[in-house]
């Protein structure tokens, strides 16, 4: 697993270029990012068992499955990426309104595709970025919002 200071300089230095993919503002705190078991994930982002590997709280805490390879896989790496959009999509925000299902769409889709920019200008070539789409998996089937529901 990565060390302490090792992850917050990867943190600092994926957070500028996220902020560079995005516009977002970079606050002055950056998130806490813990690694922790599947079944802490489990309870915190689905309350139940789920295939999820990691989960930004509403307070900005980033939490990762404890057997991804940050800083050492580019494809857990991009998890951090994906996770670091939401940690500024969630500090740029002028309020702490609900989020709606629509809203929630748009900031899901966004941080895919920032994550997978990351890794496209990351990769050292065709062959790398392949495998790390691979390691990944398909691409998640986000679910859509029911028809007249986009507030809920």
């Amino acid at each position: 697993m990565i060390g302490a200071q090792a992850l917050a300089q990867l943190v600092a230095s994926l957070l500028v270029t996220i902020a560079g993919y995005t516009g977002y503002a970079i606050p002055g705190e950056p998130p806490t990012v813990r690694f922790v078991t599947h079944a802490v994930l489990d309870q915190r982002a689905c309350q139940r068992p789920c295939p999820v590997l990691a989960f930004t709280t509403t307070g900005g805490e980033i939490l990762l499955d404890m057997r991804l390879e940050v800083g050492v896989d580019a494809a857990a790496t991009s998890i951090l990426v994906h996770e670091l959009t939401h940690f500024l999509q969630q500090a740029g925000g002028a309020s702490p309104t609900p989020i709606t299902c629509a809203t929630w769409m748009a900031r899901e889709r966004e941080a895919y595709d920032v994550q997978y920019w990351w890794l496209r200008a990351t990769a050292p070539n065709v062959r790398g970025l392949s495998e790390s789409l691979t390691r990944l998996g398909p691409h998640p089937a986000l679910p859509l919002c029911r028809a007249g529901a986009a507030s809920d």
